[in-house]
């Protein structure tokens, strides 16, 4: 394995009603090709916030970021674009799907938006839809679908350009229990094919299906859990939280 994201003292700041609040404070972090690393905190913690630095969608107060080994915090607009749009992938709680596009034009956009050709884009789009069980949805519109089938198309889309990171922000927050389940099932068969992932989460559930947990407080790191064995056991995570006052 070797580090394919890295922060150093990452730092995030912001004004609200004239006071600073800060959301990130020194951050170092390491994420490990193929590695599933979950983040957890309480609400306000810097989850989110690392998350949006990360794939580029904000920027630092202070500190470093490396992707793949190369420094980003620093790039221009356009670079971080194009960053984003080749090598990370991203699923939200509320999919944000374009709701006048078809299931199949939603997943296939990032992959026009870099210049890749039509057909070969059909045809991952129809392997990413038949591996996520959703194959006869791919002329929907996104408000036919559930919200797990919603979901399902959400990560379609983020790994249709085979990124090297797939970022993930409270996936199951918007879904009932069963599509909760569902989509966290199928984050554990693209990790197992090696797909590095960062997932946020407040639920000690999803969180238990990682590797390794991250514990956030206060916008640092105030622990890590690496759980081994003890995977899907979201018991073992909810006692650490309450050993860590959480």
């Amino acid at each position: 394995m070797n580090t394919i994201i890295e922060t150093k003292s990452l730092t995030k700041t912001y004004q609200s009603n004239g006071a600073v609040v800060h959301a990130l404070r020194d951050v170092d972090l390491k994420v490990e090709r193929g590695e599933f690393v979950a983040v957890m905190g309480p609400s306000g913690s810097g989850k989110s916030t690392l998350l949006h630095l990360l794939g580029g969608l904000d920027s630092p107060t202070s500190g470093k970021i490396y992707l793949n080994g190369t420094r980003v915090d620093n790039q221009s607009e356009t670079q971080l674009a194009v960053m984003r749009r080749k090598s990370v992938g991203f699923v939200f709680q509320f999919f944000n799907l374009i709701g006048n596009l078809t299931v199949a034009d939603n997943i296939e956009l990032p992959g026009l938006l870099i210049g890749r050709p039509r057909r070969e884009l059909k045809r991952n789009r129809e392997e990413l839809l038949a591996q996520l069980g959703i194959a006869d949805r791919a002329n929907f519109a996104p408000a036919r679908l559930s919200g797990g089938e919603q979901q399902r198309v959400a990560l379609a889309r983020a790994l249709i350009n085979e990124p090297s990171v797939l970022l993930v922000d409270e996936p199951t927050g918007n879904l009932d229990s069963k599509s909760g389940a569902e989509v966290v099932a199928l984050l554990c068969e693209f990790h197992a094919r090696g797909q590095t992932i960062v997932l946020v989460t407040h639920d000690a559930k999803v969180a238990s299906a990682a590797e390794r947990i991250v514990f956030f407080h206060d916008g640092t790191v105030i622990a890590g859990m690496h759980m081994g064995s003890k995977r899907s056991q979201p018991d073992i995570v909810l006692q650490k939280l309450v050993e860590l006052g959480g």
